[in-house]
């Protein structure tokens, strides 16, 4: 993906996202840059329903959304959960493995 490609991928986004589920942005931004990153700054975290990755990409969803509620925030990550198959026992954002 050039610089040049970003802009117009935003827009698209920007279009598409009110019939979006789940969390958009991890096709804009991947999942491997983010932990780039936080590898660069050394950042650890432990497995969680709310890693920094889909806090990030949740936070990126709400700010686009009309209603920037974190109730919308957090139907979309369920939702993005449960399309990766992941199996939801409680929606309480502790620790989602045992």
């Amino acid at each position: 993906m050039t610089i040049s490609t970003v802009p117009r991928r935003v827009k698209i986004l920007k279009q598409k996202f009110p019939q979006s589920l789940g969390l958009p942005f991890k096709k804009l931004l991947p999942d491997t840059v983010i932990q780039e990153s936080l590898a660069k700054l050394f950042i650890k975290y432990s497995r969680r329903l709310f890693d920094p990755i889909v806090t990030l990409w949740a936070f990126l969803s709400q700010l686009l959304d009309t209603d920037k509620s974190c109730h919308n925030a957090v139907s979309r990550v369920i939702a993005y959960l449960v399309g990766e198959g992941v199996e939801l026992r409680s929606t309480l954002t502790s620790k989602l493995f045992d």
